[in-house]
């Protein structure tokens, strides 16, 4: 496998807080990989400068050879880098069809779209039974089913996921794990950024643990699972 995205000495500051310092990973195509750690840690913010949210302060953010660093998060999504955030941010006022077909509002191949919009649809059951449900009545794990698959729509390369578990119940976690492990098998690169420790390491091939805004272990999913250090600090061993 080759790396889609790599990023190097990646530095990000809000003001005189480095929230980021300096950290190198990379995401090989055809995978799932993980940087996980605690709250406040960096990992939203390490996607946040992926997207081009917010600027880095240094380092390098490389998709495909191409450099990301100066591009704006618009030219970011059509490259196919596409995110899903923290929180969902889905649009309550909408309806769930309306949600999801503005995940294809740049796409230009309006024939494949429903189509897309149908294996999405077939990948989440409850949201072809609340098609036409405004979004804001969905379930927490609903809106985060819709905020996955509106990000489908968009035909991403590389899926970015920022803490898809957080506030939902554990067997709502569990399915919408057993979704992204569906989806890599179709084919999809995911990198996702996780508290769930345990649940991350599960279903990733490679992580990374950032702690106050440095990477200081990294390695397979299941060696990190098993890593003393990770299991004392994150597992509850």
């Amino acid at each position: 496998m080759t790396a889609l995205l790599r990023v190097e000495g990646l530095r990000v500051a809000y003001g005189h807080i480095e929230a980021v310092q300096g950290i190198d990973f990379e995401v090989e195509s055809g995978e799932i990989r993980t940087l996980v750690g605690a709250n406040g840690a960096g990992k939203s913010t390490t996607l946040l400068a992926l997207s081009g949210l917010v600027p880095a302060k240094a380092g390098s953010i490389r998709f495909e050879g191409e450099e990301l660093t100066r591009l704006p998060t618009h030219r970011i999504v059509e490259r196919g880098l596409v995110q899903v955030a923290e929180g969902r941010a889905i649009l309550t006022t909408l309806t769930v069809r309306e949600n999801l077909e503005l995940g294809a509002y740049r796409r230009r191949d309006r024939g494949a779209i429903a189509g897309d919009l149908e294996r999405v649809l077939n990948l989440f059951p409850r949201l072809h039974d609340r098609i036409d449900a405004m979004a804001g009545n969905l379930s927490g794990g609903e809106q985060q089913m819709l905020a996955i698959g509106r990000a489908l729509l968009a035909r991403p390369r590389l899926l970015l996921l920022d803490e898809p578990s957080m506030g939902l119940a554990p067997l709502v976690v569990q399915d919408i794990f057993a979704t992204l492990r569906r989806i890599n098998r179709d084919g999809l690169t995911v990198f996702l950024v996780e508290q769930n420790v345990r649940q991350a390491l599960k279903i990733a091939r490679y992580g990374y643990v950032i702690e106050s805004g440095k990477v200081v272990l990294s390695g397979a999913g299941t060696t990190l699972m098993n890593d003393p250090r990770v299991i004392d600090a994150y597992l509850g061993g």
